[in-house]
């Protein structure tokens, strides 16, 4: 009773007031039962990602409003301000900006004049949905390398920000529309490779949350699979279009064509075009002969935007025309009637007359062509007989390129003539080799032994070096080598023949006899022959021998190391310089030389029968021809 007398008095005062101040009172009045009621309820405020979460409200005084202390997770802002002489009447609208990263549910903010939470509070209670959902598909497919990726959102994300982390490095990616935008290139990721990924949700930089870690694959790489030319080619005909063969369909790309003088690169003009997956350089002028060139083909963009790897480069050259790229014969040892052929690095034109640009000298010959290659035919030349080829410029191609480059060739005829003077007992030929015309001959005879293969190796590589050198041979001298003796026993790798005769036993010397021993000093009956010269090889060698009357012979065996004249003329003197050029001992006169019986030998018939000098020598392998170590020797036998 006592309020509502009290209301009753207040009431009868104001009525009694002037009727301006009664207006004022009663509209401060409902003012303030406004504002009352106002920040005495709650308000319900729904929160949003997608853009700024406001709500109308009208806020008194709004520059007084502060957080009641310990509310949490958002700040409160009050906005649409209404000023008078820059103060802050009141406030239209609240905002609300999240302090820390949302959690969904409802969470109760409240603000009061100063913050003082018994006057005037206003508390509003936000609903915090789910954060923005990520389509995560695109990660599934190959993902392009030079791109930003771009991840789709339900709804744009004001509140968070986001990283990719592949390949220990980071991306960022700002929100752009409803999508997360990736920068791919700051990964620095290879193309067609895997990458182990995670996708992070971060709010003031913070991660908050590990969206998705997963193995992820980059697009493979656009590559060039084939062209009209190869890297490294010779190119003989006159290209105007370049072709290039792509995996992928091309779109774009840069080719560039030069030519290349040592650092010095000179840029050849081009018109390029792409289509599908082929590129095409046409030249705009016939390229330069004989001149190296590049293509650089950089900057290819597919149409799934794939990109080459790296810059692509093929060089080649271009020919000056015909070159000869190989002959069919060698420097010397051609026989004596042979065609030689010429074989060209391209196709030569059908309508020229080739001896216009090759002619001979030495040889007469005949000189033909066919596709690439020219022949140059003799018959029944002359021994040791040079023949000169000389080719001059201007051949062409079948493409009409010229060739501008001159070019020689000379080799020789055989220098030896070849001679069967008898057969083994199983029909195999025993063959002379004759070099030079001189009146005194040097008889060379290896493999008398057929087991010592060193010494057929060593007379074989003898006549090789003779007819590379031929012209060194004396005049005076006739140079015959007898490369194997024993053919049978070469080929059966076996001492004797095939009579089992030791064909260095089988001589008609004085101490010849029909059993012998071998060097392990065990007997062998019949070694030496039913007869002295039962062997048809001994026999081809004695007729061979007083037919030639030679100057000097020199047998070889092996394998002791030494060298023995037989001491008939000057064989001693010959001996000891062949063992001072070879480091062999020098054994002539030496009674112990061999640890066993020796009878019947070709050399002591040599002595005995022909009074002709030898030097036997005694390699120091079975099995090396040690030419090296006697080629000094055997030229001073050439010419003693």
């Amino acid at each position: 009773m006592h309020l509502k007398q009290t209301i009753k008095i207040v009431l009868k005062k104001i009525q009694k007031l002037h009727t301006w101040i009664k207006v004022l009172i009663i509209s401060v009045f409902v003012v303030v039962c406004l504002y009352l009621i106002t920040f005495l309820s709650v308000k319900s405020v729904q929160f949003s990602y997608s853009q700024p979460t406001c709500v109308s409200q009208i806020t008194l005084l709004p520059d007084t409003s502060k957080q009641v202390t310990g509310d949490s997770g958002f700040d409160v802002i009050n906005e649409d301000a209404v000023k008078l002489n820059g103060i802050s009447l009141l406030s239209l609208k609240t905002c609300f900006i999240a302090k820390k990263a949302p959690t969904v549910g409802n969470e109760k903010v409240s603000v009061a004049p100063y913050g003082i939470s018994w006057f005037a509070k206003k508390t509003f209670e936000l609903s915090i949905p789910q954060s923005p959902d990520i389509n995560l598909d695109i990660l599934n497919t190959p993902i392009l390398t030079t791109k930003s990726l771009s991840i789709s959102l339900d709804a744009k994300d004001l509140v968070y920000s986001y990283r990719l982390i592949a390949n220990d490095k980071i991306a960022d990616c700002p929100i752009k529309d409803s999508a997360i935008v990736c920068d791919i290139a700051a990964l620095g990721l290879a193309q067609g490779k895997s990458y182990d990924i995670e996708l992070d949700r971060m709010f003031n930089q913070q991660k908050v949350q590990i969206i998705i870690k997963q193995t992820i694959t980059t697009l493979s790489a656009v590559s060039i699979v084939s062209s009209s030319i190869s890297s490294g080619q010779k190119v003989y005909d006159a290209p105007k279009v370049f072709t290039f063969t792509f995996d992928k369909d091309v779109i774009s790309g840069d080719i560039k064509l030069e030519k290349v003088e040592g650092d010095k690169r000179t840029a050849v003009t081009l018109a390029t075009s792409f289509s599908d997956k082929l590129a095409t350089a046409t030249i705009v002028s016939d390229l330069e002969r004989s001149a190296a060139f590049e293509f650089t083909i950089d900057n290819v963009i597919a149409k799934d935007s794939s990109t080459l790897p790296d810059a692509y480069k093929l060089d080649f050259d271009t020919s000056g025309g015909p070159n000869v790229a190989s002959v069919n014969v060698g420097r010397y040892g051609l026989p004596t009637t042979q065609t030689i052929v010429l074989t060209f690095d391209s196709t030569l034109s059908e309508g020229q007359d080739i001896t216009k640009f090759i002619t001979t000298t030495g040889i007469p010959t005949s000189i033909s062509k066919s596709g690439n290659q020219v022949f140059i035919r003799y018959t029944d030349a002359t021994v040791c007989t040079d023949l000169n080829i000389n080719i001059k410029t201007g051949i062409l191609s079948s493409y009409n390129v010229p060739q501008n480059n001159t070019w020689s060739f000379s080799t020789r005829t055989i220098c030896h003539d070849t001679s069967t003077i008898g057969y083994s007992v199983e029909g195999r030929p025993i063959i002379a080799y004759t070099f030079g015309s001189g009146s005194q001959t040097i008889l060379y005879i290896g493999n008398i032994h057929g087991n010592e293969k060193s010494t057929k190796y060593l007379m074989d590589a003898w006549v090789d070096e003779l007819e590379l050198n031929a012209r060194n041979i004396p005049a005076d001298k006739t140079i015959v080598v007898v490369s194997t003796m024993n053919p049978d026993g070469f080929a059966a790798d076996r001492r004797n023949n095939s009579n089992n005769v030791d064909l260095n036993r089988n001589f008609p010397t004085i101490d010849w006899q029909t059993d012998i021993v071998d060097p392990a000093n065990q007997p062998v009956l019949g070694g030496g022959g039913a007869t002295a010269l039962s062997e048809p090889e001994s026999q081809a060698i004695e007729n061979f021998t007083y037919q030639l009357n030679p100057r000097l012979i020199v047998s070889f065996h092996g394998n002791a190391g030494y060298a023995i004249g037989n001491q008939t003329g000057d064989s001693a003197a010959l001996a000891a310089q062949y063992a001072d050029l070879t480091g062999y001992q020098d054994m002539t006169g030496d009674g112990g030389a061999f640890s066993y019986p020796i009878t019947g030998t070709y050399d002591t018939w040599l002595q005995e029968e022909c009074g002709l000098p030898s030097v036997i020598v005694e390699l120091s392998s079975n099995t090396n021809s040690q030419f090296n170590t006697n080629k000094a020797a055997l030229w001073v036998m050439a010419r003693s």
